[in-house]
């Protein structure tokens, strides 16, 4: 595929933006042979320099097109090729655009490269003053509760079979309850894939307490990538995790996801499913492929896949078979009624829903943050819906929407 043309398939959304790289004093290639390959030693363009250009426009919600880089006083126009899957990210933004939250994104990532796919950004109201996608301060929520699973089965504590008892409503979090546990008539036992399923918070409350302890969750907090840079090269905000003392409550509503100073960045949301999905590497997020001069020359290519181990491959297995629960049974199974069915039975679809009220923006934040497989074909995700006073549409189902579309178009 000729990248200029792809490019100029993107939504029209996707502006053109003319900007200006400054590299200093460069040597020019001794051949302008179509696609030749060109060092940064010769052009000078690395991913540090690719962030720093293309991230302010990002932030706006426009992805420049064209830039043009600058050499001895002569300028070279050059066409940027970026991961983005077109057609995914039209389907995403028309899915936001029919069924207007107040607020909505959806960033998709290959779990296995660390490409993004799509990165759709909407706003009821008035045109967005900023790329949704690339913010933090969105509480994580329930969506926390896959790093307190994760090490809580990394730790050899449960697996997802593990039955665990538990007092209370299912939604509900109460002292009494998690500080002070006892075994009576009203006790129900929920393996721990259908309390994550059904996210009980008094069961991850308890395990964070008692299984998992603050140590554990500030290391795999870590390890996910909370409080850091995900290498991106793009500029967003980072994910924050607090965990300020040994408090027993603050332990049992941080690993429960009951908390708004837990915030996760939409991108890391899809890094943190991309993780589950490819058998515990966390991937470095890349949006930009290659940048090519007029000429054919290729200034700039995005270097190898930089993979970092976090978990192991069987605690993956037993993360997916919860997160496919949810989708089967859980949280998200209305969203995803009668779909395993047709062209989608052998599409497998594992997520977390999390739901908290959030201030910055107002409303009743609802996340969906998964992955889906089929064959050697994934997509890794992470759906947004906030809304004011009406449900205009959740998470769980834009995500279900992208999924069908991405699974139709090629059935490998």
């Amino acid at each position: 595929m000729n990248p200029v043309n792809h490019i100029q398939r993107l939504l029209l959304r996707i502006w053109a933006v003319p900007l200006v790289v400054a590299i200093g004093t460069l040597g020019w290639p001794a051949s302008l042979d179509s696609l030749e390959r060109q060092s940064v030693s010769v052009w000078g363009v690395d991913r540090a320099l690719i962030s720093q250009t293309i991230s302010p426009p990002l932030s706006n919600g426009h992805f420049p097109l064209r830039i043009r880089v600058n050499h001895k006083d002569t300028r070279h126009p050059s066409s940027i090729q970026y991961t983005i899957d077109a057609s995914l990210q039209n389907a995403t933004a028309a899915v936001l655009d029919h069924y207007r939250p107040d607020y909505g994104v959806f960033v998709a990532i290959d779990p296995e490269s660390g490409h993004l796919l799509a990165i759709a950004s909407h706003q009821r109201e008035g045109a967005p003053e900023h790329n949704l996608a690339l913010r933090g301060g969105y509480p994580a929520a329930s969506v926390f509760k896959i790093i307190t699973a994760a090490a809580a089965v990394e730790l050899g504590k449960v697996h997802a079979d593990t039955v665990l008892p538990f007092n209370g409503k299912e939604t509900s979090l109460s002292r009494k309850n998690i500080l002070h546990h006892k075994k009576n008539q009203w006790t129900r036992h929920f393996t721990v894939k259908k309390s994550f399923a059904k996210s009980v918070n008094t069961v991850f409350a308890r395990m964070g307490i008692e299984l998992v302890t603050r140590e554990h969750l500030l290391a795999y907090a870590g390890r996910f990538g909370f409080n850091q840079s995900l290498g991106s090269d793009f500029i967003h905000d980072n994910s924050t995790f607090q965990l300020a003392s040994d408090d027993p409550w603050l332990i049992a509503k941080t690993a429960a996801g009951y908390t708004r100073q837990t915030t996760l960045n939409p991108i890391h949301g899809a890094v943190i499913a991309a993780t589950i999905a490819n058998g515990g590497y966390r991937v470095r997020p890349t949006l930009v492929d290659a940048l090519i001069e007029d000429h054919g020359i290729i200034l700039y290519e995005a270097p190898p896949t930089t993979r970092l181990r976090v978990l192991t491959s069987k605690t993956t297995d037993q993360l997916q078979k919860m997160m496919e629960t949810t989708v089967r049974i859980g949280s998200a199974k209305s969203s995803f009624k009668n779909f395993f069915r047709g062209d989608y039975s052998e599409v497998h679809v594992g997520g977390k829903t999390g739901t908290l009220t959030g201030l910055d923006p107002p409303g009743r934040y609802d996340w969906f943050v998964g992955y889906a497989h089929r064959g050697q074909k994934k997509l890794a995700f992470a759906s947004l819906c906030i809304n004011r006073e009406y449900w205009h549409v959740k998470s769980a189902y834009v995500a279900r929407k992208a999924i069908e579309h991405y699974f139709s178009i090629d059935p490998s």
